[in-house]
């Protein structure tokens, strides 16, 4: 990977700034300069010297920042970030959930998300990179007979719990009841653990969210749209057979004044998300950080 790929993926200074402000109003580029002179983070620095952030710095600046609104010293931030580098890594935790959630020992799997939390990995990170690829890898050994039917809908109970928990202890002041978003699985599709996810990070970044849940269908999507009056409308489709789901809900709100924006998620998007565009909505990936930061400044600079 070249420099030029490097630098595509990460982001400047300024666009850091304005994606953390509306959160933490006191981050400016002096203030992560700062951080950076204090070795809490270290960005990227290009040929030139401009400094550039990967998802992982501004999740940690993130984490300083909640730290410091808690009114912890330099000192005692740099020790909590030691112990949160002894974390495991995500890949690894996410093994250790599933193999301990599919041994049925779901105290052991829930301490190993919690314990995580407590240290200070972010709720990006562990709904991003440890409970969405553990699912994955749960459908793909429910596929393929490795696990069984009583297994899989155990480790989806268990995950759902932990989501609904860490979704709570993370979820920022949100605005009237109107507004927001408005998320639903798309007819026919009743997988919903990562709409809820998607949904969680959204209520972390103070974005009004009216979760609707598994397979709802159009005439009820329009019902709820007309009730809370959505900036945004968020569908999601697991397999590639729902992507006409996706078209009839989104044909449907099409006919409502003002229409919402309109978003897609899951993995059918994923796989296919020029499909989606086509049809003028928006894909949304539940591990983009910066597209997640963007969206939800834009729906509360609209709540506003």
């Amino acid at each position: 990977m070249g420099q030029g790929d490097v630098e595509h993926d990460l982001a400047p200074i300024g666009a850091v700034v304005n994606a953390l402000r509306h959160d933490y109003p006191d981050v400016s580029h002096s203030s992560l300069r700062f951080l950076e002179r204090e070795g809490l983070i270290v960005p990227t620095r290009t040929t030139g010297g401009h400094r550039l952030y990967a998802t992982a710095d501004i999740q940690r600046v993130r984490q300083i920042k909640d730290w410091q609104a808690q009114r912890l010293s330099i000192e005692e931030i740099r020790n909590r970030l030691a112990k949160l580098a002894a974390v495991s890594a995500p890949d690894v935790l996410a093994d250790q959930f599933l193999e301990h959630a599919l041994a049925g020992d779901l105290a052991s799997a829930r301490r190993t998300i919690l314990t995580a939390s407590d240290l200070g990995l972010s709720l990006d990170v562990i709904f991003g990179s440890v409970l969405r690829p553990a699912l994955w890898e749960l459908g793909k050994r429910w596929t393929n007979g490795a696990v069984s039917v009583a297994q899989e809908k155990e480790v989806s109970e268990v995950t759902r719990d932990l989501i609904a928990e860490l979704g709570l202890r993370a979820a920022a002041p949100s605005g009237s009841a109107t507004g927001g978003v408005v998320a639903a699985c798309v007819a026919g599709e009743r997988h919903e653990l990562g709409l809820r996810m998607v949904s969680g990070l959204l209520r972390a970044r103070g974005v009004s969210v009216h979760f609707l849940g598994a397979d709802v269908d159009p005439v009820f999507l329009v019902d709820a749209v007309e009730r809370r009056r959505p900036r945004a409308v968020l569908l999601s489709a697991t397999s590639d057979e729902q992507l006409p789901a996706i078209q009839a809900a989104a044909n449907a709100l099409r006919k409502l004044q003002p229409m919402p924006q309109l978003l897609a998620g899951g993995q059918a998007i994923e796989r296919q998300p020029d499909i989606v565009t086509g049809w003028g909505i928006t894909p949304l990936l539940l591990n983009d950080v910066h597209q997640l930061d963007k969206l939800a400044i834009s729906l509360l600079a609209a709540d506003g």
